[in-house]
């Protein structure tokens, strides 16, 4: 008892460092089509529309309704928004911490927690989608862990199921991930374990009755992996120094975490702790593609997150067997401080983003953005010129227009549909919003015969 209150304190207590500097994330400025889309689709589903029919998406619809039953409870803000995501961060960083100390015990558990504050603080607290299926593949990793409860191989069933409803892409990852350990259940266990996958993937079969097979296809398929995935790839060469040292790094500690696995097993095919190490191995593989199609910091942190918190596992585990020996308790801590020298080294940028963080916390008076507000809700934009052009553009709009009138927001060339500044339509809640594409993704808004023409001619502003 005494060892689990000191991993209970451990865990609470680097977590919490790690949620420090987080803090000043709320200040912030706002994505403007992404965060944006996270303020706008959970009022629209409040208010009974339905995602895929009304309007366009290329994700679950898991992330809509947490923030749509989140802003019930506080209101639609970017503050509500936000606190979601720390709450995504925290669950993320507890799984770690319980994943790891299983194997390494708390000091190692601790160490890999850091690694992830590294990655996660630079980040932000955006609640975006993949941060919520990470927070399901973790847990449901765990459950499926405690091979000897059949409620928690249930659940580890609807978690897996969930992580699709997030994110579908995530699928092959997570069956992956899944894979090592579900080879060593039962029979029993396994249809206990697909039971709660069934019952985790269920919301689709409303979601597909209510917007119809064709636009489902259309919204998680077609679009967003074969029509719109080359307008919106970024070539690998073009990401600055610091990302493609980070994606070289993502890529060998993948390569360790699988080899580290696949030696655990083939040591003991029984060792649970091996096939959850090899499992994330697979995890942070079938994620790769998220940095690979477009390198930048939002889409490599989901893969390095993965690789990067757990390779002092691999490391620590390599070391005991290469000196045929487990490796000494002191090898818990240098394993995760071996990692963090190296991160550093090769992206330096993630050091000194969580020291000014951690600086300007405890500073309790920073300010990154400035908060534009109308009708009582605030959005914070990156400079004062900017702010006062939405602030122009809202008085005039609201002093014009008649509630209830219909509202399109788009780019200047609708040739070209790469963004969109979706946060209006929040800012703006007396209007309909005019049009089905609230975000603007390329080859879908601006395809041939594309409704857009069409949701512009009947909007009045």
């Amino acid at each position: 008892m005494p060892d689990v209150r000191r991993k209970i304190l451990v865990a609470v207590f680097l977590i919490a460092a790690v949620i420090l500097p987080l803090c000043p994330s709320f200040e912030r400025p706002g994505l403007a089509m992404d965060e944006g889309a996270l303020l706008v689709y959970p009022e629209l589903i409040a208010q009974g529309q339905v995602p895929y029919r009304d309007f366009e998406t290329f994700y679950g619809p898991a992330n809509g309704w947490v923030l749509t039953a989140a802003y019930a409870v506080s209101g639609p803000s970017i503050s509500s928004e936000r606190t979601v995501g720390l709450c995504y961060r925290v669950l993320i960083l507890a799984a770690i911490f319980l994943l790891v100390q299983r194997r390494g015990g708390a000091t190692l558990a601790g160490g890999c927690v850091v690694v992830a504050g590294l990655l996660l603080i630079p980040f932000g607290l955006p609640a975006y989608a993949w941060i919520g299926a990470v927070v399901c593949a973790l847990w449901s990793l765990w459950c499926v862990s405690r091979a000897d409860s059949p409620g928690y191989t249930f659940c580890g069933g609807v978690l897996a199921a969930l992580v699709l409803l997030f994110r579908p892409d995530f699928g092959p990852a997570i069956m992956a991930a899944a894979l090592p350990l579900f080879l060593l259940m039962t029979k029993e266990k396994r249809w206990t374990y697909l039971a709660g996958v069934a019952l985790g993937l269920a919301p689709y079969g409303y979601v597909t009755i209510a917007a119809g097979p064709e636009q489902v296809l259309n919204n998680l398929v077609l679009f967003p992996v074969f029509y719109s995935s080359p307008g919106r790839h970024m070539p690998i060469s073009s990401a600055p120094s610091y990302l493609l040292n980070m994606f070289a790094l993502h890529l060998v500690a993948t390569g360790l975490n699988i080899v580290a696995g696949l030696i655990g097993i083939r040591r003991d095919r029984t060792d649970r702790s091996a096939r959850i190490l090899l499992g994330l191995g697979l995890l942070g593989l079938g994620l790769t593609h998220q940095a690979a199609q477009r390198l930048d910091i939002g889409h490599l942190v989901a893969p390095a997150l993965l690789s990067l918190a757990f390779l002092p596992v691999s490391i620590f585990t390599l070391y005991g067997r290469w000196r045929s020996r487990p490796a000494a308790p002191a090898f818990a801590f240098l394993a995760p401080a071996l990692v963090v020298v190296v991160l550093q080294f090769v992206a330096p940028v993630t050091g000194m983003s969580t020291l000014n963080r951690l600086v300007d916390s405890v500073n309790g008076d920073v300010h990154y953005a400035v908060f534009v507000e109308h009708r009582g809700r605030t959005f914070p934009i990156s400079s004062v010129p900017v702010a006062a052009d939405v602030d122009a553009v809202l008085k005039r709009v609201e002093t014009m227009s008649r509630p209830g009138q219909r509202l399109f927001v788009g780019p200047s060339d609708l040739r070209r549909t790469n963004y969109n500044d979706t946060f209006f339509y929040y800012l703006l809640p007396q209007l309909h919003p005019a049009t089905y594409f609230l975000e603007m993704n390329p080859m879908s808004a601006n395809r041939p015969n594309s409704r857009l023409a069409a949701d512009v001619a009947s909007a009045d502003w």
